[in-house]
């Protein structure tokens, strides 16, 4: 039936002409063949066998794996035509040129590949069916390419429009290339940051920022010198609004996010890659005469270097390198990250969800029922016990590491953001405290510590929650909800959770949001959860439908995973939420709700963290004990503390300037006698000199004086004295001209220091391991200046 209903919809409902169609079966799928051929009554010249390449799934998987489901496939091509593609008379599906377009794949996963290669008949079989839209859009468009379709032409206009907005016309071999790619990558990008994600260095976060920086590549071949692909953010909320109504409802943040990211990401183009050009520019040198495998092994390390050390993005070496003639192969890169990867996990111990997992695998069939909404105590039954992740049949309080499974339990596990319950479980000789609770499968784990006697499979527990902690939980998890319900009003719908924590002592939330929370702003929110928790409006729990729930303007949020029935937690008529945490009977219960810092989440993305109750008063009053107490250092009572704060800080600020100023003319002392040291090299001031207690800063005034009056000149000036040695190269601008490169300098000046070194052509900084191996590389400085002169004289 699914051959037939494929069939039925291209020709019937999209209109498609059958003699522009041509079928494909699997070279010993007969099935398939007779029902093409009978009951469609499609021409035998028109269905094309093909192998296990071509028509089966996964490709191959007879002969090559992997083992498990798999099948033959039958697949719908759209023919062009003969003008189209090779020209030769046989040209058929099989062939690779661009006369048949697939449309519609059906996958019959009927077998379950065995270890010996064999296809073992799955007893419950499925066809895997559907089309690619874009390339049926092409199709009834008719055009050559998924990038003239109304899905993209648009914006590729609109890209083309931006781009003379700045002045710059394109070429046509830009707009079939690299313009094609932006628009597909600013789309992806958009639709990913509506679902909730935000560029970072995680997961699809990652994913997310490699797309907007690969776009910005592109960009940048076409003249772009700013941030610029937010701007397409529009046009692509105007060619999706019919079906994604929401992207355009939220267009201007999405293109807040990604417009921050490309300010980042140009920020790194002009403070950073002139490093790596230089890096990758000696690293050409030296693999003049290696071979291929090498020179792509060292600039992938190259690469990951300039990534993990500067924060250089593997888009920018892979541009730069490209520049020299090396290449960035995307594994070899992977394999340096993996092998950092692992250098962290090695110094890093098991997570408790890790742990939970290894568990996991000793829970078929074992369950327990969560009676916690109702009781905070309850007579139950061990079903399991763990130690270290591996089933026992009793412990004692000389285990440790222990997870123990009741047959019902009080005891919330941790989830949806909300941590797991506390308290004890005992009976007549026993008493173990449990520490976290958490889930595994269909499982509850409470992770204890047996403070004295044994508790065995089957014995009878008595489970107590520590009531405190549940309550200070559950006033926290309800303040989160009238914390959302204030944002969206304060700041607008685009507010959405984007994750949260709720434990006993505190409750974060993550939200989408492009600026800082002003002080106003938090207070007008901190005024309107305390209003509705002095209103003390109910909160109820009802069961419903899923879609019950939305209909009724519920709030669901893409990290959790609902099943058909959910739970709604409702807070009197202004919040609305499916939740399966536990909470207060009414907003009373609360007390009180104070902010205790707002920051940013991640790109894009803020957060509040706040404390209620008990926890709120207690803050409010050390913070009153520290105006006591600040009043009566600065001789102040409290209302007039900013006062008397802004007079300190008015007489700081003038010593600060006559400190400075003394400074200035020491320095300037100095820096008279630095002169008596400076030394005619091929014509250039050559200029070394240890100078002890300066900092940096200091370094570079003095570099500054000497540059102003001495041209040519190379100035090498270390600080000793200090928490840490310091090291600093000047070269003069005229000089730099000429090829002569501050960083290359202090690199092997350094090499003595035991340091490295980094910066722009006319100044580099670098560090020393001690004021000892300095002062070597400082005796050794001149002579090295010395062959970086005679080396230009020889290339000039």
């Amino acid at each position: 039936d699914a051959i037939v209903w494929a069939w039925e919809f291209i020709t019937a409902e999209l209109g498609l002409p059958a003699n522009r169609l041509k079928v494909s079966v699997h070279v010993n799928d007969e099935e398939a063949f007779n029902i093409w051929r009978q009951r469609v009554g499609i021409p035998e010249d028109r269905i094309c066998r093909l192998g296990d390449k071509d028509n089966f799934w996964p490709a191959n998987a007879p002969e090559a794996g992997p083992n498990g489901p798999c099948g033959p496939c039958s697949e719908i091509f759209y023919d062009w035509g003969e003008g189209k593609g090779c020209g030769r008379a046989d040209c058929s599906p099989a062939c690779d040129c661009d006369r048949f377009l697939e449309i519609w794949n059906l996958v019959f996963t009927q077998y379950d590949r065995q270890p010996n290669g064999g296809l073992k008949p799955l007893p419950q079989r499925n066809i895997d069916t559907g089309m690619g839209l874009e390339r049926v859009a092409r199709v009834m468009q008719q055009v050559t390419t998924n990038y003239e379709t109304d899905l993209f032409s648009p914006l590729l206009k609109a890209l083309k429009q931006e781009l003379s907005r700045e002045g710059l016309t394109a070429a046509d071999t830009w707009m079939s290339g690299p313009a094609k790619a932006i628009a597909d990558h600013i789309r992806a990008a958009a639709f990913a940051i509506l679902d909730g994600a935000v560029p970072s260095n995680e997961e699809r976060g990652y994913v997310i920022r490699k797309l907007i920086r690969r776009s910005i590549i592109y960009a940048k071949q076409a003249g772009i010198t700013a941030p610029f692909c937010y701007r397409l953010i529009y046009p692509i909320s105007e060619i999706m609004n019919e079906p994604y109504p929401d992207l355009r409802r939220r267009h201007e943040h999405i293109a807040g996010i990604i417009k921050k990211e490309e300010e980042a990401f140009w920020s790194v183009l002009r403070e950073r890659a002139p490093q790596a050009e230089a890096a990758f520019s000696d690293l050409a040198e030296k693999l003049q005469q290696t071979d291929e495998p090498t020179r792509l092994k060292e600039s992938a390390r190259l690469a990951f270097v300039q990534y993990d050390t500067f924060g250089i993005p593997l888009e920018v070496s892979r541009d730069i390198s490209g520049r020299y003639g090396l290449r960035i192969d995307d594994e070899d890169f992977e394999r340096e990250m993996d092998r950092q990867r692992e250098r962290s996990r090695a110094a890093t111990n098991l997570t408790k969800e890790i742990f939970s997992q290894g568990i996991s695998r000793f829970l078929q069939g074992v369950s327990s029922e969560f009676i916690g909404y109702d009781s905070l105590e309850a007579q139950t039954v061990v079903k399991a016990i763990f130690v270290r992740g591996n089933p026992v049949d009793s412990v004692s309080a000389a285990d440790e590491d222990v997870d123990i499974v009741l047959e019902t339990t009080p005891f919330y596990a941790e989830s949806g953001g909300q941590t797991g319950d506390r308290g004890i479980l005992s009976n007549a000789s026993a008493v173990a405290k449990v520490l976290n609770t958490l889930k595994a499968d269909n499982a509850i784990l409470h992770q204890v510590r047996i403070d004295s006697g044994t508790i065995s499979k089957g014995d009878r527990l008595t489970a107590s929650v520590n009531v405190s902690l549940r309550l200070a939980a559950a006033r926290n998890h309800t303040a989160t909800h009238i914390l959302q319900f204030a944002l969206r009003t304060v700041l607008g719908e685009h507010i959405e959770q984007s994750g949260s924590f709720v434990g006993p002592e505190k409750l974060r939330f993550d939200f989408p949001h492009l600026t800082a929370l002003d002080g106003k702003t938090l207070r007008e929110l901190e005024s309107m959860i305390n209003r509705y928790v002095q209103e003390d409006l109910p909160v109820s729990v009802a069961v419903m439908d899923r879609a019950q729930a939305v209909e009724q303007g519920a709030l669901a949020f893409f990290q959790e995973k609902y099943g058909e029935k959910v739970r709604v937690v409702s807070v009197g008529d202004i919040s609305r939420e499916l939740c399966g945490g536990t909470h207060v009977r009414a907003t009373g219960q609360i007390g009180m709700f104070k902010i205790t810092a707002e920051s940013s989440a991640a790109q894009g993305i803020r957060r509040i963290e706040a404390v209620t109750g008990q926890r709120a008063l207690v803050l409010m009053q050390d913070r009153e004990a520290l105006l006591d107490r600040l009043g009566g250092i600065l001789r102040s009572p409290p209302e007039q503390l900013p006062a008397a704060a802004e007079s300190l800080m008015r007489q700081l600020k003038e010593l600060e300037r006559e400190k400075q100023n003394l400074q200035s003319r020491v320095l300037s002392g100095r820096t008279d006698d630095l002169f008596s040291q400076t030394e005619m090299i091929q014509e250039v001031n050559v200029l070394t000199a240890e100078l002890p207690d300066y900092s940096m800063d200091s370094l570079r005034r003095t570099w500054d004086e000497v540059k102003t009056r001495l041209n040519p000149v190379i100035c090498v000036l270390g600080a000793t004295g200090g928490k840490k040695p310091l090291l600093l190269v000047g070269v003069s601008s005229s000089l730099a001209e000429t090829g002569l490169d501050a960083v290359k300098i202090i690199r092997a000046v350094a090499v003595t220091a035991g340091g490295g070194g980094g910066g722009k052509k006319e100044l580099a900084q670098a560090g020393a391991r001690d004021d000892e191996s300095l002062r070597k590389a400082l005796n050794g400085a001149k002579g090295i200046v010395k062959e970086f002169l005679s080396e230009r004289g020889a290339t000039g």
